[in-house]
C-alpha cells in the first residue's frame, strides 16, 4: 500500500462515511462477507468490519499477512470475524494457497483492493479474478489514486513487492477492466482532499473509488 500521510483511524473513518454510496449495509439476518485483496495490514478491513459478519484478507507477502493478523487481534477481533492468508489470485501456483479454492474464498458481499492496484502490472486481469470472487450481486470497490491530466503511462511493469507499475489511473480506463470483468452499476468518486506520498512518486495524488455489482443473474 502506498505510504500517505492520513493516519490508519483517518482512512478508516473516511471509509466508514462513504459506506452508502458503495453499498454497504449492516449485517442482516444473512451473513455478510468482505475480502480485501493486496490487504497490507488491513486498513480497509477494519474500517469495513463493523458492517460485515465476516472479513477475510489475502496478501501476496506474509509479513503483511502477519501484520494484519496482529492488528485484527489488537483490535478485538476473533480469528473466526477477521483472518488473512498468504495467497495470490494472479499466479496461485508462485503462493500456494490450500484455502484459495475453497467454498469460503469465493461468494463475496464486497471486495476491496486499497492502494494497489498501482502495483499490478495487469489491471485487467485482477479486476477479472477479483470479479470471480463476488456473489451475484455483490460489490467490487477499488481505491487508488487518479492519473496526472498529462496522462497515466505504465512503467515498465513487474510484480516485486512495492514496485510501481503505473502512476495512477483514469476513469474510463477503469471502467472498461469493469466492464471486461461483466460488472454493472458502474460509480466513481473522488476523495475531498488530495493525499501525499512520497515525492519520488508523483507527491500530491487525489484518490479515487470506483464501484462496480457483479449481475444477480
Amino acid at each position: 500500500m502506498a505510504h500517505l500521510t492520513m493516519s490508519r483511524g483517518q482512512w478508516e473513518n473516511r471509509t466508514r462515511l462513504i459506506t452508502n454510496w458503495i453499498g454497504i449495509k449492516p449485517p442482516s439476518s444473512r451473513p455478510t462477507k468482505l475480502l480485501d485483496y493486496a490487504c497490507g495490514d488491513g486498513v480497509a478491513s477494519r474500517a469495513l468490519a463493523p458492517f460485515m459478519s465476516t472479513v477475510r484478507g489475502m496478501d501476496i507477502a506474509s509479513g503483511m499477512v502477519e501484520q494484519y493478523n496482529k492488528m485484527a487481534l489488537k483490535a478485538g477481533y476473533t480469528s473466526t470475524k477477521m483472518r488473512a492468508i498468504q495467497a495470490d489470485l494472479i499466479d496461485p501456483e508462485l503462493t500456494p494457497s490450500p484455502e484459495i479454492d475453497t467454498p469460503g474464498s469465493f461468494d463475496f458481499d464486497v471486495v476491496v483492493m486499497c492502494m494497489a492496484l498501482h502495483h499490478i502490472e495487469d489491471p485487467d486481469n485482477m479486476i477479472l479474478q477479483l470479479a470471480k470472487r463476488l456473489r451475484p450481486g455483490g460489490i467490487l470497490l477499488i481505491i487508488d489514486w487518479v492519473a496526472s491530466s498529462a496522462g497515466s503511462s505504465a512503467q515498465t511493469g513487474n510484480r516485486t513487492l512495492g514496485a510501481i507499475s503505473r502512476m495512477g489511473f483514469h476513469e474510463n480506463e477503469v471502467k472498461s477492466s469493469y466492464d471486461n470483468a461483466g460488472l454493472e452499476d458502474w460509480a466513481w468518486k473522488l476523495t475531498s482532499a488530495p493525499s501525499q506520498v512520497p515525492r519520488e512518486i508523483g507527491g500530491e495524488q487525489q484518490l479515487f473509488l470506483a464501484r462496480g455489482k457483479k449481475p444477480c443473474s
